[in-house]
């Protein structure tokens, strides 16, 4: 029989029995070192403690033998600070405490600083198990230290990785897409995408823990009216208007060429927006000088009927805006969205040929006025006074009929079919996404 060996105790194999038949866990915690009291003790199953112990410390690490998989082997660390004993028996405890496992060890003696010398001791216990898979450690990562094995192991991993330094990769590569795709990460970079012959869409890639963090910045080359859209795979959403929908959109879509978006994957099922093109506020208007639609997401005030599932972040910027209608109720409300046919489409607002003006909110100026109500023109109550320009005085009576007289609002060449000031005609846009 060996000099030196390890066995499991009876409470350490009952324990490892009974986690292997439910499919449990059994959690390893400690190691403790002993020094036989003095002599160098023979492991027994019946053990339930060290014959003296001397230190007891978490578990540094606890893996399968590479090289036998009924193995385990089990580590601790004990610093150069603790000593000044000796090291002849190796105890594992689990998380209650038990003795799990036992054995004997070659005689060392474990200096202390204080005796003038010094060194930090790694001991590794060899167990033979039915089933590493039943065995789990359970430590403390704080007090885990780092032995040189360990740290050469992490390097031969980076080391052969296929992108081990993915923080020094050169940015701003160039891909060009003129059809439907699905993105990879070797698309990460500036991708271009050209819809001139047809609606386009490019799917991001799978969002998850393998992805990690990567950088994709998608622009549209093209200014056709079809449709480009970037989509999110799966569950995954893009965080853009969070203020609507807190879990964000599963789509975007590029309108205009010149019109881009730089996104970033968190690993976690989230493309967050890092910049875009136009960050003006969803919804907002403004007046143009040009009947082209800019790039980075306009459309017309001109009450367009719109799919609510091809612009989910409109409809719900529509359903918060306070400004939403039926469609029976719009007359007199065009300034202001409505829901549409009721279940598929909502209606944007009708600004054309209409002077702005404020809201009144409680002022008193233009009372009675909501957000996005139409009004019509009117001429202010007044009154004229009208000399006859006689040179005598004359008395118009009853008796004679008075004097007829007549007064028209025309006034030549300037006149015409409504009240307006000078006005300069330009398209008003507004900001769809």
């Amino acid at each position: 029989m060996s000099t030196y060996y390890a066995v499991l105790t009876a409470t350490g194999e009952a324990k490892l029995a009974n986690a292997t038949a439910l499919g449990t866990k059994l959690q390893l915690s400690k190691m403790a070192v002993g020094d036989g009291n003095g002599a160098l003790p023979n492991p027994v199953r019946t053990q339930t403690a060290l014959v003296r112990e001397t230190y007891r410390a978490d578990l540094n690490t606890l893996s399968p033998d590479p090289m036998n998989a009924n193995q385990i082997i089990a580590e601790m660390v004990i610093p150069e600070t603790e000593g000044g004993y000796w090291l002849r028996e190796m105890g594992i405890y689990d998380a209650a405490g038990d003795l799990f496992a036992v054995a004997n060890c070659p005689e060392s003696y474990k200096p202390q600083m204080a005796e003038g010398s010094g060194r930090t001791q790694v001991l590794r216990m060899v167990l033979i198990v039915s089933s590493t898979a039943a065995v789990q450690l359970k430590i403390d990562p704080s007090v885990v230290l780092a032995t040189r094995a360990y740290v050469e192991s992490l390097i031969t991993v980076h080391q052969t990785g296929a992108d081990p330094h993915k923080q020094y990769k050169l940015r701003g590569a160039f891909t060009y897409l003129n059809a439907n795709t699905q993105i990879a990460s070797s698309h990460e970079g500036v991708i271009i995408l050209d819809a001139t012959a047809g609606a386009r869409t490019l799917t991001l890639p799978l969002n998850d823990a393998e992805l990690g963090v990567r950088d994709f910045l998608v622009r549209r080359a093209d200014n056709t009216g079809n449709r480009a859209k970037v989509q999110a795979s799966g569950q995954d959403k893009i965080k853009f208007h969070t203020h609507l929908n807190a879990a964000g959109y599963p789509f975007l879509v590029l309108m205009g060429a010149g019109d881009w978006w730089h996104l970033r994957s968190d690993g976690e099922g989230g493309w967050w927006p890092i910049a875009r093109h136009d960050s003006t506020p969803l919804g907002r208007p403004l007046f143009d000088t040009t009947t082209a639609f800019p790039a980075g997401g306009y459309g017309a005030l001109s009450g367009p009927v719109l799919v609510r599932a091809d612009w989910p972040w409109l409809w719900d910027h529509a359903q918060q805006s306070g400004m939403l209608t039926s469609e029976a109720a719009r007359a007199g409300m065009e300034g202001g969205w409505t829901t549409g046919d009721g279940s598929t489409t909502f209606r944007a607002p009708d600004l054309r040929g209409e002077f702005i003006r404020v809201l009144d909110e409680g002022r008193g100026v233009n009372a009675g006025r909501v957000a996005g109500s139409w009004q019509a023109g009117e001429i202010q109550r007044h009154s004229h006074t009208i000399f006859r320009g006689l040179a005598q005085a004359n008395t118009s009576t009853s008796s004679n009929g008075g004097d007829n007289m007549s007064f028209s609002g025309t006034s030549g060449e300037t006149g015409g079919d409504e009240t307006r000031p000078r006005s300069i005609a330009l398209p008003a846009r507004a900001k769809f996404i």
